[in-house]
């Protein structure tokens, strides 16, 4: 199991509740380091996928500067999504995180230490619990969109602002941002949400595995248009359905039926 993150499995739907300060870390994780190796799972932590090779059957990635790769059999894809950071002055400045991990929360929580003001770059469902979680701790939020947005029922210490981000102003780290109108608002942390969040396939883009909409195509196995790699998740879209934002339970039920199917396939009752 290769992955970007340092950490084993852990839910992500308990991470607002993290970043209020309701749950503590370990209250988040699902398995262990143990757990997997006791399974047979050998866990590669800290390795960014950069390449596949579908022919030779190999997943290039990286840790740290070294080059790696691995083969494969069999192929499961379930990168998830990725915020896409917009093309913004400044953007890259200390202090403009995106929530995709447990490692972006933890950033999070500290800036949050001596934030009274965050600004937020986009709205989107993900983007709600995390002003909730935020606005539980007397902090200021304020969501700049350039989307019409319905506000939820909660607004103290909520702001919405109808606007676009021309600029993020600091010297060593955030200090405000300034919208097209002119008007600069301060703030020490800036969150970027995708509206939708996009799949995270990048590594993709030179293979015969089929996207559509920047999603991986499969079929009602989970099975992309080659047939020992499959997909699930929120990278994943059934070809010809309707795209949807899926939430734990829908990807919970997609890697049971996965797993399913791949038992099958390496049974050789489906290959």
């Amino acid at each position: 199991m290769i992955a970007e993150e340092q950490f084993p499995c852990y839910d992500k739907r308990k991470l607002p509740a993290y970043l209020s300060g309701g749950a503590k870390e370990k209250d988040l994780h699902i398995g262990s380091a143990d757990h997997y190796a006791s399974q047979n799972i050998k866990f590669l932590k800290e390795r960014k996928v950069y390449g596949i090779n579908t022919g030779r059957r190999l997943v290039y990635f990286k840790h740290d500067e070294t080059r790696e790769n691995a083969e494969y059999d069999f192929l499961v894809i379930c990168s998830g999504v990725k915020t896409q950071l917009p093309d913004i002055p400044g953007i890259n400045k200390e202090g403009v995180i995106r929530l995709d991990s447990l490692s972006d929360f933890k950033q999070a929580r500290k800036y949050l230490l001596s934030s009274d003001t965050v600004c937020f770059l986009g709205w989107n469902p993900w983007a709600q619990e995390i002003a909730k979680a935020i606005t539980g701790q007397q902090k200021e939020v304020k969501a700049v969109t350039e989307q019409s947005v319905e506000a939820p029922e909660q607004t103290q210490h909520l702001e919405f602002i109808n606007s676009q981000v021309t600029d993020i102003i600091g010297e060593s780290g955030v200090q405000a941002i300034k919208l097209k109108e002119g008007k600069i608002i301060g703030a020490s942390l800036v969150v970027v949400f995708d509206s939708p969040a996009r799949p995270a396939v990048d590594f993709l883009k030179d293979t015969d595995i089929e996207l559509s909409e920047g999603a991986i195509c499969v079929d009602e196995t989970l099975r992309t248009n080659l047939k020992n790699v499959f997909a699930c998740g929120a990278a994943a879209r059934i070809k010809g359905s309707a795209d949807k934002i899926k939430n734990w339970d829908d990807a919970l039920n997609e890697s049971v039926r996965l797993a399913d199917n791949i038992s099958q396939a390496i049974g050789g009752l489906n290959v």
